[in-house]
């Protein structure tokens, strides 16, 4: 047999194989399809969103490309935008995106994660998003990620109280390619969900303390309750109280037993505490890609 004829045959192959994944990806639709149905008849979140759900998957298939040929970034960003289009099947995906004259790169970082076929819509200021959001004119919104550098306090639109207020239930990108570094851009995913644990997770709380309670304190609450804290941000909007934003490691709730311990070891000092969300550690791929 010459080359032509089994280049011919392994062709064949190749194309009876994709014929077979189509097949399946249709069958996975119909599937999913079902699945918003019987969401629309058990549920009344209205964004159809399984965070955690989501990132057990793309962490399998991840794991289960990383010692093949076929790079397993490249097998992470194919199942993100079969998702992002499977939940778009199950109800309509729309995203509100902080997109302003100086900042595009949320818009982006958008399409990457939910895929081409999500409808985008740019506003030129955080507070929009969220309010797109919380009104229902979008079930998405991406903002920027967190800094301490940010003196917008933006986050505080999260604290509000009622059944409309969005929670951050992702971290985009999750999969890095390379060790993330500062420069590189980052967002958040907010919707109308409950945000649910991953099995590798990082919360966002807001802490409103006695003013003349200090950092060092708190950390020190955090430590006696084995918990890993980081400050992002302090704001001061009243003389008698200050609101500190930190991330923990873990899915940190009002019921998580360590949030409690810390809760009742700073006593009255702690006036209130808002729970902003959770999103699923970020992984990176820089070790296990395939050159």
């Amino acid at each position: 047999m010459n080359n032509d004829n089994k280049l011919s045959k392994l062709r064949a192959r190749i194309d009876a194989i994709d014929n077979e994944i189509i097949e399946q990806l249709i069958k996975r639709i119909a599937v999913v399809k079902e699945v918003g149905e019987l969401k629309i008849t058990t549920t009344t979140i209205p964004c159809p969103i399984r965070s955690g759900r989501e990132a057990e998957m793309v962490r399998n298939i991840a794991e289960r490309f990383r010692p093949t040929d076929f790079p397993a970034a490249a097998a992470t960003a194919i199942w993100r935008i079969i998702i992002g289009a499977s939940t778009g099947v199950e109800a309509r995906l729309g995203l509100s995106v902080f997109a302003d004259d100086k900042e595009n790169n949320l818009y982006w970082l958008a399409k990457e994660y939910f895929g081409p076929a999500s409808p985008i819509v740019r506003q030129p200021h955080i507070k929009r998003v969220i309010g797109d959001v919380m009104d229902g004119k979008a079930a998405v919104g991406i903002v920027p990620f967190l800094r301490s550098s940010d003196t917008s306090n933006w986050w505080m639109a999260l604290m509000q109280h009622g059944e409309n207020v969005p929670k951050i239930f992702a971290h985009i990108p999750f999969v890095y390619t390379d060790v993330p570094g500062k420069a590189m851009p980052s967002a958040l995913a907010v919707a109308r969900l409950k945000p649910e644990p991953s099995g590798d997770d990082m919360s966002l709380v807001v802490i409103e303390a006695d003013a003349n309670v200090s950092q060092n304190r708190l950390q020190t609450g955090f430590g006696s309750a084995k918990l890993e804290a980081s400050w992002i941000n302090i704001a001061s909007l009243s003389p008698a109280s200050r609101h500190h934003l930190v991330e923990i490691k873990g899915f940190i709730d009002a019921e998580h037993e360590g949030f409690k311990t810390f809760s009742a070891g700073l006593g009255a000092s702690i006036l209130a505490t808002h729970f902003l969300g959770a999103y699923a550690t970020p992984m990176t791929l820089a070790d296990s890609q395939n050159t």
